[in-house]
């Protein structure tokens, strides 16, 4: 399992948000990407999905995603109607279906995937068959989790996901990844690297068209975040603190 960005520049209209990036992030293990906001961070995970094309450089993900089994991808975000009739089991149910590409075929194994990944994630099973939108935020972060690691891809890519957690929630979250990164590659963004740190192999560093690659011990100095979170970086007693907002 590897993800290697080769030499990799994006725009986004008019703005050069990462500037040829080198950088190898290789599974399994856990990968931490951090910056303010606007920094990148969502951006690299679509040019990693080839959703977004790089003006310069290239991505390669190994092994490859021809088939599209590679890499799941968790979105910051996920908007759904609020008369939406979806179940939070079938919201995870559904999009496994279509993944294996056998929703007019109903596959037997589906049932032990969707069970095994809601108790992963922390659901309790009295809101399994409640509507998705009668959850908590913190809940429905949870269903996009089971439903993103559905399909049990070797590279899983997630956009924030303990954003809109209670601080309780997020511990339980962080040691879902934790133990998932023995055996996957996952690349997280994140706004507080801290609670995910006893995993984390290498932090990247984006933002005002500069990169930092390396140990969480070298990359969390404060004359390193400094150049990026200018004077939100502080360093309090010799302990550094991100003063960002999320």
């Amino acid at each position: 399992m590897r993800i290697s960005y080769e030499s990799v520049s994006v725009k986004r209209g008019e703005k050069l948000v990462i500037n040829n990036l080198t950088a190898s992030m290789e599974g399994p293990g856990l990968y931490q990407v951090i910056g303010p906001n606007g920094a990148g961070k969502t951006t690299l995970l679509l040019v990693t999905l080839g959703v977004v094309k790089p003006v310069s450089g290239r991505v390669v993900v190994e092994p490859g995603n021809s088939e599209r089994r590679t890499v799941s991808y968790m979105p910051q975000d996920f908007e759904l109607p609020r008369d939406a009739p979806m179940s939070t089991y079938e919201f995870v149910e559904n999009y496994l279906e279509l993944w294996r590409g056998r929703f007019l075929k109903r596959d037997p194994g589906v049932d032990s995937r969707v069970r095994e990944v809601l108790e992963l994630v922390g659901i309790p099973r009295n809101l399994w068959n409640e509507k998705l939108t009668h959850l908590s935020g913190g809940m429905v972060k949870r269903a996009l989790l089971a439903r993103t690691l559905a399909p049990d891809t070797p590279i899983v890519l997630l956009d924030e996901p303990l954003s809109n957690i209670d601080p309780e929630g997020k511990v339980d979250v962080a040691e879902i990844l934790g133990s998932l990164s023995r055996s996957k590659l996952i690349v997280i963004t994140s706004h507080d690297p801290i609670l995910l740190l006893e995993y984390t192999r290498k932090v990247l560093l984006l933002g005002y068209g500069y990169y930092h690659y390396g140990e969480p011990s070298e990359a969390l100095k404060y004359e390193v975040l400094s150049k990026f979170y200018k004077k939100c970086a502080i360093e309090l007693e010799k302990h550094v603190h991100i003063v960002d907002w999320h």
